[in-house]
């Protein structure tokens, strides 16, 4: 029998992605282990979104170059974004252990083909899998927004929905087998369903995955705040099992920065969307995304995206620094940011976002919280409650899966602590 290893690098979609890889190595007879040396392939599951991403890549792809000289094992294949727009850079460092890319605008089923077809699979045999707790469903794939800085597009293609009876059919099978809580997923996910046709396919689709005999809980990544309506907030008001969390990635707060980043809305449009979730749904959190040092990033345009951050309270910020991508209009912008003046900005506006996060989490302190245990290890058991905060809780008889109410005790920035 032949061993496998997958390592996935980025998004969620990413990691959804892998697991149906390991499902395919698994049903073709091979074995996964934890060790480079002992597998006889790594499937590497790239990201391109920052630059840390691809280097890290590099690295690895050069590391098993390293064993496979070593050894005459492994073999890597690399799939994803870095496989879409670096393929000469993967193959120059990789060498002769490099036996294939798979572009991530590819179709999962159609790299799952190819991966059939390089391994010369000719039977396969049924696999039962773990449960699942929660689990990803992707819905729609690649981008059409073409904001400035962003290599999605380019490196995973332009939107492509799945067939709604195909979700429903993937959900109501996870759930039969346990799943707890799904979680639906979209580059821009608001506009799941354009493509085929469908006027309102994001909300409907909530709709439909909300009445799943059954299902616990309810999420959806990512919204792009220019389609976020307030009817499909009001919508919205009526799932039973949604869960209260937005993420909404704001980008930047300077009305000049996000003209430039091509978002397609202002400050003052996404504050509405802000206020109105607040209105609508007043125990939400409510998460976002920032770039710092974007090019032509003044001090007023770094001070405007900080006092939006005062202004709206998020629960958590997702604060990078700005990192070329090729073949973007923003790299090749005047006023790019030299790196110590983005640190600098990096690191004051998430210790601005790590005070709000510790005020918006000790208000939980004395409440009681459902928790939806997801791991246990020792005498703890971790889990999330309906706004996406992570729960540490101690000494409770519980189980993996199990809905438990605690009442939180203490918390940091980043955890809440029951007992």
């Amino acid at each position: 029998m032949k061993n496998f290893k997958i390592v996935t690098y980025g998004c969620q979609i990413n990691e959804y992605e892998s697991e149906k890889f390991r499902e395919a190595l698994l049903s073709f007879g091979y074995n996964e282990v934890e060790k480079d040396e002992d597998a006889d392939l790594i499937l590497l599951n790239s990201c391109a979104v920052r630059e840390k991403a691809n280097l890290k890549l590099l690295s690895k792809v050069g590391r098993i170059r390293k064993l496979f000289e070593k050894q005459g094992h492994p073999v890597s294949v690399v799939t994803g974004c870095v496989a879409s727009v670096k393929e000469q850079a993967i193959k120059r460092v990789g060498e002769k252990s490099i036996i294939a890319l798979f572009k991530g605008y590819e179709s999962l089923d159609d790299r799952i083909k190819k991966l059939r077809k390089l391994l010369s699979v000719t039977s396969e045999k049924k696999i039962l899998l773990a449960r699942k707790v929660f689990a990803y469903v992707p819905i729609i794939y690649g981008c059409n927004d073409f904001c400035s800085y962003c290599i999605v597009p380019i490196a995973k293609g332009r939107e492509r929905s799945r067939a709604k009876e195909e979700i429903l059919e993937e959900v109501n099978t996870l759930v039969r087998n346990g799943t707890q809580e799904i979680v639906l997923l979209g580059q821009n996910i608001n506009h799941y369903g354009r493509d085929l046709g469908y006027k309102n396919g994001f909300i409907e689709m909530l709709e439909d995955v909300d009445k799943t005999p059954g299902l616990k809980r309810l999420r959806y990544l990512t919204s792009y705040p220019a389609n976020f309506t307030l009817s499909i907030l009001e919508r919205m008001r009526k799932l039973k099992k949604l869960c209260s969390h937005f993420h909404l990635p704001v980008q930047s707060g300077s009305n000049k920065i996000l003209k430039s980043m091509k978002r397609g809305y202002t400050r003052e449009q996404y504050i509405e969307l802000i206020d109105s979730v607040g209105m609508l749904f007043p125990h939400a959190s409510i998460t976002t995304d920032i770039i710092v040092g974007f090019p032509g990033e003044s001090e007023k345009d770094y001070n405007e995206t900080k006092s939006l951050v005062e202004y709206v309270q998020f629960d958590r910020s997702f604060v990078a620094a700005y990192s070329k991508r090729p073949n973007t209009p923003a790299a090749v912008m005047e006023e790019q940011i030299d790196e110590k003046e983005k640190k600098k900005r990096l690191n004051d506006l998430l210790s601005l976002q790590n005070a709000i996060s510790l005020k918006k989490n000790r208000f939980f302190i004395g409440k009681t919280v459902e928790v939806l245990i997801e791991s246990i290890v020792g005498t703890q058991a971790f889990g999330r409650i309906p706004q996406d905060k992570l729960v540490i809780v101690e000494g409770r008889a519980a189980r993996v899966g199990d809905i438990i109410e605690t009442e939180i005790v203490d918390a940091d920035f980043i955890h809440l602590r029951g007992k």
